[in-house]
């Protein structure tokens, strides 16, 4: 074995021992949550010393910090990878919903414990929001939506003067809030159902003329108002679908 080799192989068990720490990690804070799981459960779990697991990560916030990163990495880059293959615009908003509340569903109870626990640790975090980690990760996050808005603008399928903020928070709230909706009707095989009930409303108002509507002095802000009202008569109809 040549020295180039044997830097390898010491660079990949090493890439291993880190992987197997946050893989016990995020299966324990999944199942017992943050404060109840030690270093030193983690650390057995891993097959490692408690020692190594500081050598990899100084504290408990670092290692709750790589999960998170790993988390938004894969839901980063499947959305991305995802668009990649749809040419139609309202076809990748509902791709990013879909694909937004799938993973969200599929990690919940570990991804509601850390986000939590994150917004208690970091001091930042209601005082500068673009200053914290979080932040910096929904940024590179969400930029995937604002560029399918941004596209179907110069195609010219969408509004120009639409608020882009105002239609992020839109997308990504209703998402949030019906997951909560899914988990507690036990409906989650339902997801993309409640997608198009979710996507659909808000793509009649992003579109130029606002849903065909006659009136073509109607503004944005009535378009997003409209948009708010046929997503929570949506909501309502689904809701009671469920019950």
């Amino acid at each position: 074995m040549n020295i180039s080799e044997a830097r390898n192989k010491t660079r990949e068990r090493l890439e291993q021992r880190e992987a197997d720490i946050l893989q016990a990690a995020t299966k324990l804070f999944a199942a017992d949550g943050f404060h109840a799981t030690s270093t030193r459960k983690i650390a057995a779990a891993a097959g490692v010393s408690e020692g190594t697991v500081f050598h990899y990560f100084s504290t408990k916030n670092a290692l709750l910090l790589a999960i998170l990163d790993n988390f938004y990495a894969d839901l980063t880059e499947s959305a991305r990878e995802g668009i990649t293959e749809i040419m139609g615009t309202r076809e990748r908003l509902l791709f990013l919903a879909e694909n937004h509340l799938r993973l969200l569903l599929d990690n919940q109870a570990l991804m509601m414990r850390l986000i939590q626990v994150y917004l208690s640790v970091d001091p930042n975090y209601f005082l500068d929001y673009k200053s914290t980690h979080i932040h910096e990760l929904n940024y590179q996050y969400t930029r995937i939506f604002d560029g399918v808005i941004r596209e179907g603008i110069e195609r010219g399928y969408l509004d120009p003067d639409l608020e882009l903020s105002a239609l992020r928070d839109l997308f990504f709230g209703g998402l949030e809030y019906g997951m909560r909706t899914l988990l507690g009707r036990k409906s989650t095989d339902r997801v993309a159902t409640y997608v198009e009930h979710i996507v659909e409303p808000l793509w009649q108002s992003m579109q130029v003329g606002g849903n065909g509507d006659k009136d073509t002095t109607i503004t944005t802000a009535q378009r997003l108002e409209q948009a708010c009202q046929r997503v929570e008569k949506a909501a309502k109809k689904l809701e009671k679908a469920t019950r």
